[in-house]
């Protein structure tokens, strides 16, 4: 069974990192506009319509993330304003990043590309590099002050023997399990 977690640590980001949370958030927006001028939210036609709108400053690896956050705040702006049709136009505020693609890490860093050749590195903590030794890491989020990196690990899965419950009432409490094994007190005075 695979088992899918995450781990955050803090961390101060530089000026280059700050900057390339900043060109996130506009491709973001750029997409949110895009896809309400065109009123679609799926994330495959989105793609397909958003991606020549993104500056080819910023590597495709953003730009596929970008166009997933916009996907996701296009689905909230859609079911918000089927309850209330006055709900405000979304934009992306936060400084903020996710993606899946072409970060490593590597000597106890976060290693993200800026462009060809050139990367931002965060440095992790004891703690995350040792909740991610012998994991595979999946994908990443940054704001301007944490750094979340999800991870998945294959578990056993455990059969139980039986399940016991257990009922609080305000007075009592009761208990009960699934191989009718007796109690030896299923009602105890609180």
């Amino acid at each position: 069974m695979l088992a899918v977690k995450a781990v955050r640590q803090n961390h101060k980001a530089s000026a280059n990192l700050l900057r390339l949370l900043d060109e996130f958030r506009c491709i973001v927006n750029v997409c949110i506009a895009g896809g309400i001028e065109e009123n679609v939210s799926s994330l495959k036609t989105l793609s397909l319509r958003s991606y020549h709108r993104l500056s080819r400053d910023i590597l495709g690896y953003y730009r596929l993330g970008a166009i997933g956050t916009a996907t996701s705040i296009l689905h909230n702006y859609r079911k918000a304003t089927k309850e209330n049709p006055q709900t405000r136009f979304p934009y992306a505020r936060r400084l903020m990043m996710n993606t899946c693609y072409g970060f490593k890490i590597q000597n106890g860093h976060l290693r993200l590309p800026l462009k060809p050749r050139q990367y931002v590195c965060v440095k992790l903590n004891n703690h995350t590099l040792k909740v991610l030794s012998g994991v595979d890491v999946r994908s990443i989020t940054l704001t301007p002050g944490s750094v979340s990196i999800s991870y998945s690990k294959e578990t056993v899965e455990i059969k139980p023997e039986g399940y016991l419950g257990i009922d609080r009432n305000l007075d009592n409490s009761t208990a009960a399990s699934t191989d009718h094994r007796p109690f030896e007190d299923s009602t105890c005075q609180v």
